[in-house]
């Protein structure tokens, strides 16, 4: 009785424990299953496109800044001075063709006073001879120096009246020496130094 007893206990025992293991009493699962593992969360990842961001915002700043000294006028420069220089060239060339002008005009209102100032002294002491006729010429060469004295006279055509011509000579040398004279030393040696006057009776 007692045998029958002890397998009645074991058995029931056994029959127990497989009910409870089917039922999950004791979670006996829960301890290898894997689907309660909770994956660990990674920040990494968001970091990495910060940081180039920034890297990348820095590098657009730095080449921003490098390239604003480049935009520069050069090119406004260069037009300015262009048409400056193009204003100065007409202005000098304007200016030059007013001193010209005025230097010709100058230049032959002296050249006609000298001449008559020589012309009168000669005049004072010419006396024309009676043989004298209309129509005779005598042109004369005469060389001067910066003081007015005359150095040489030279007859270079002859009226063919031989008492005109020497009215001429004559009239010239007795002066020796032209007053007055004061004029540019250019002006003199272009016009004065040598010249030629004419003598005829209608003059």
């Amino acid at each position: 009785m007692q045998n029958y007893f002890s397998g009645f206990l074991v058995s029931f025992v056994l029959h127990i424990g497989l009910v409870l293991s089917f039922t999950n009493f004791f979670q006996i699962d829960d301890l290898y299953s894997l689907n309660k593992i909770e994956p660990m969360p990674a920040y990494l990842v968001f970091e990495k496109p910060q940081v180039l961001k920034k890297i990348t915002k820095n590098k657009i700043v730095k080449k921003q800044i490098y390239e604003e000294p480049e935009i520069a006028s050069p090119i406004l420069e260069m037009a300015d001075t262009g048409a400056e220089l193009e204003n100065i060239k007409i202005e000098k060339d304007l200016l030059l063709k007013e001193i010209v002008s005025n230097e010709t005009k100058s230049s032959v209102e002296e050249i006609s006073f000298f001449s008559n100032l020589i012309r009168d002294q000669v005049i004072l002491n010419w006396k024309q001879p009676s043989s004298a006729q209309k129509g005779m010429t005598v042109e004369i060469l005469i060389t001067l120096v910066p003081t007015g004295e005359i150095i040489q006279v030279n007859l270079t055509k002859s009226s063919g009246n031989q008492a005109f011509d020497n009215s001429a000579l004559n009239a010239v040398q007795k002066v020796s020496k032209f007053e007055n004279l004061d004029m540019g030393r250019k002006l003199f040696d272009n016009h004065f130094r040598k010249f030629t006057l004419v003598f005829n009776p209608e003059n």
